[in-house]
């Protein structure tokens, strides 16, 4: 910390020794501008002073005006490379002050015109600008998009600056969306090509990307290891922006750890510099860390002052990643001040602004993207071998060729031969040697004949391959068309079953005519629900009761459907009114309704029940259940009416024909609460451990809520518990509750 500190006061102190200097710098280029008449070498002047009046003196507007200055003179000029520098250099300036329209103007404008030129190299950079800025946007499809032309574009040039680029950017996407291990190859890439090119820059933004994976893994000591590293070379580079940007990442990992006050002070640091530097993307990031911090610390009004800084610059910025987090910051403030339902109303908003950012379809482009360019990575090796093939077939034509003409040439010299061995009385000799040179020629022929076949049998093969992978990459076009109109046509129709559902079951109007506060809490796990509750007046009684089916989703619901038509056929059409009488009857009718045969019944499809009847004159309950507990709120506690430990619906392995159901009668009183739950909420796993919620904790949660509370907040205390409970697990059942001021 010693060290940091003494840094620090030294890059600032010798900040503070620069404006003289600096301002000499941006004088004597002014002077050279006025001095020169060439108007290619005025815009590369501009360009120089507008970084001067950018960098130094941190003075965005001057560095706009004279960008915009050299822009008018490029554009009357007849380079379009002069345009295209201006054009990159406007596009980085309005992207580091946050104007992403003419950032992406811009850097549109010099792709356009460096393919034009046919410029390669320019178009890599171009499209390395594009992803930036579309990334610093949330726009993660469009961003991987850009960066994949970009890293296919610069691997084909050899542009190790830009494979780079493409690498660290799209290793950063991959990290967002949750693929860690891609992220890692991309960094570990980017990282090994900024060390062969001693980039000190490039290995410092790569270790605190390396860090940051770590970090969404949980492995905060290894985060912390990257970090430091990167903290250390941009020291060594004086990069204040990457120096605010390691001390915010060290201070989310003390935070991580328990240590507050270590990462409030990191979070202080990063703030004054990033108010230095102007970034409002940055800026933003330390406001919403340092009010975490002062959440953990009780500072609650600095926190909120803080949040509120972080969506006013999220607002002018257009980004949905600082509305995310300031909603969710927000959403801890109110739940730790208790003002639960404003805390959940954030906490939504949070989620759905996660969900805007990482959506599926985003993922899927992504991933989409990724197998396109492995795709034509490999149609690019065919291509390869193709041109490698050609030049092999080139060369046996050579071969061809030359043995012809060693032919041509042997056999004139076995005329010779023949005419010196008349000469010479040597016929014989010479005969014997020309004939022994032509086998070996055959030999020859017969060697490359064969090669010439197996070129020509890979090249058929080669073919049959291509032609493979062009109708496989149709075929599953074709079939993820097919698969999505399915699953659209599937979806609406639960969607409709769903209407159908809601519709069967009484409304919350209705209910509150016989109960004034009362309310009902239903999170299905697929749309529709195997869970219900059913209510109905009979005078001065009132009927009610709350069941969950075996399964979920549509075999859940069918099974809803019969079990509140077998109600209402016991109480309206056989005058039951007593609740185990009709428990045994809906019993007797599943039963019979879900058998194959006499001794076969299906034991999977049944259903668990509370039957109540409330007389509202006497204040006389009468409870009747099969596995659906009942729990009674009286002046701060809580009292579990045990059910009947049976289910509706099976047959019995035992002899006896018949089940019994106890009635409960329980003497109510005016302030009592009465909560029926489906086992959806008790067996959710999560937590710490990643196990069931049990009833005990339910209990807990019931003796939380004041007397004061009405249905509404209470309804959204046990939502919002339900939901942090669960957290990123999945939920396994249909969730029912009933609660119900007497």
């Amino acid at each position: 910390m010693k060290l940091i500190k003494a840094t620090l006061l030294t890059v600032f102190s010798f900040l503070c020794l620069l404006p003289f200097a600096q301002s000499q710098h941006i004088d004597s280029l002014l002077l050279k501008l006025y001095q020169e008449s060439n108007d290619s070498t005025r815009v590369l002047l501009l360009q120089n002073i507008a970084r001067a009046y950018e960098v130094e003196e941190r003075n965005p507007i001057l560095a706009e005006n004279y960008l915009l200055e050299a822009k008018r003179l490029a554009e009357s000029s007849k380079s379009n490379y002069i345009k295209i520098e201006v054009y990159t250099s406007l596009g980085v300036l309005y992207r580091n002050l946050s104007n992403y329209t003419n950032a992406i103007r811009f850097h549109n404008d010099a792709l356009n015109l460096a393919k034009e030129l046919d410029d390669k190299h320019q178009q890599v950079k171009s499209l390395n600008n594009l992803g930036v800025v579309y990334r610093r946007l949330d726009n993660h499809a469009y961003a991987s998009e850009y960066h994949m032309k970009a890293l296919k574009l610069a691997e084909e040039i050899k542009d190790s600056f830009n494979i780079s680029v493409a690498c660290n950017s799209l290793g950063n996407i991959f990290s967002l969306n949750g693929r860690y291990n891609e992220a890692l190859d991309y960094f570990q890439r980017a990282l090994y090509m900024s060390k062969q090119m001693n980039n000190l820059l490039g290995q410092a933004m790569n270790y605190n990307n390396i860090g940051e994976v770590y970090e969404f893994k949980g492995n905060y000591p290894k985060a912390k290891e990257y970090y430091s590293k990167s903290l250390d070379l941009n020291y060594q580079i004086n990069s204040l922006k990457g120096i605010a940007i390691n001390f915010n990442a060290l201070g989310k990992i003390e935070l991580f750890l328990g240590n507050t006050q270590k990462a409030y002070d990191y979070f202080i640091k990063s703030l004054e510099i990033d108010k230095t530097l102007g970034d409002k993307k940055f800026i933003a990031d330390s406001y919403i860390n340092l009010a975490k911090a002062q959440l953990r610390l009780n500072y609650h009004k600095s926190a909120l002052d803080n949040i509120h800084s972080c969506l006013k610059i999220a607002t002018e910025i257009k980004s949905l990643t600082h509305f995310q987090q300031a909603y969710e910051v927000l959403s801890d403030y109110y739940q730790k001040i208790q003002e639960y339902s404003r805390a959940l109303e954030y906490y939504k908003l949070s989620a759905s602004y996660k969900d805007s950012v990482l959506n599926e379809k985003n993922s899927r482009h992504i991933a989409t993207i990724q197998t396109l360019y492995e795709t034509e990575k490999k149609e690019n090796e065919i291509k390869l071998l193709l041109q490698q093939h050609e030049l092999k077939q080139r060369a046996i034509i050579r071969q061809k060729n030359q043995t012809y003409i060693l032919l041509l040439g042997l056999l004139l010299s076995g005329v010779m031969l023949f005419i010196i061995y008349f000469a010479l009385k040597n016929k014989r000799k010479t005969a014997e040697q020309l004939a022994k040179q032509i086998e070996e020629i055959e030999l020859k022929n017969m060697l490359l004949e064969e090669k010439n076949q197996e070129i020509e049998a890979k090249t058929v093969e080669i073919e049959k391959n291509k032609d493979f992978i062009v109708q496989k990459n149709k075929n599953l076009e074709e079939a993820y068309s097919i698969i999505e109109t399915y699953i659209q046509k599937i979806t609406d129709s639960i969607r409709y079953a769903e209407r159908i559902q809601d519709s069967i079951q009484p409304s919350l109007g209705s209910i509150k005519q016989h109960f004034s506060d009362t309310f009902i809490f239903s999170r299905p796990k697929d749309i529709v629900s195997g869970d219900f509750y059913w209510m109905l007046p009979r005078g001065n009684k009132v009927f009610f009761a709350l069941a969950d089916c075996t399964g979920h989703g549509v075999p859940g619901a069918f099974m809803s459907i019969i079990g509140i038509g077998l109600i209402n056929q016991a109480v309206n059409q056989y005058m039951l009114y007593k609740t185990d009488d009709i428990l045994s009857f809906i019993d007797e009718q599943l039963v019979n309704r879900l058998s194959k045969s006499k001794n076969e019944t299906i034991l999977k499809d049944s259903m668990d029940i509370a039957m109540c009847v409330f007389d509202k004159e006497t204040y006389t309950l009468e409870y009747t259940s099969a596995l659906i507990p009942l729990f009674l709120q009286r002046n701060g506690e809580v009292q579990e009416l045990k059910p009947n430990f049976v289910t509706l619906g099976t047959r019995l392995q035992s002899s006896q024909n018949s089940k019994n159901f106890t009635v409960n009668s329980v003497k109510l009183m005016a302030g009592d609460w009465l909560y029926l739950s489906s086992d959806g909420y008790f067996d959710q796993q999560g937590g710490e451990n990643h196990k069931k919620f049990m009833r005990s904790r339910f209990k807990e949660q019931l003796i939380k809520m004041t007397a004061e509370m009405d249905s509404i907040s209470r309804c959204s205390q046990l939502e919002r518990t339900f939901l942090e409970w669960m957290n990123r697990s999945e939920q396994i059942d249909d969730v029912l509750i009933w609660g119900i001021r007497i």
